[in-house]
């Protein structure tokens, strides 16, 4: 019986460290996929030829780089 409580707590430690350990891989996968944004828009705007839809995407790309990102519970402040 103390054995099999034993190995129900640490059973209960792995999960808890494997839920932790997603929530920052969760956080970390939609950095990256922010930060491809902002590239897509700076390369579409080094491509295009009309000044007025660079100016465009480089002012939402500024404007996404400068807005704060969303923070994950798991981070640290």
């Amino acid at each position: 019986m103390a054995k099999t409580a034993g190995a129900l707590g640490e059973l209960t430690q792995a999960v808890l460290e494997l839920a932790s350990g997603q929530g920052r891989l969760i956080t970390a996968m939609s950095d990256v996929a922010r930060e491809q944004r902002i590239t897509n828009l700076i390369v579409r705007s080094q491509i295009t030829a009309d000044p007025v839809e660079k100016a465009r995407l480089m002012s939402e790309a500024s404007r996404r780089m400068d807005a704060p990102r969303r923070r994950s519970t798991h981070d640290s402040l």
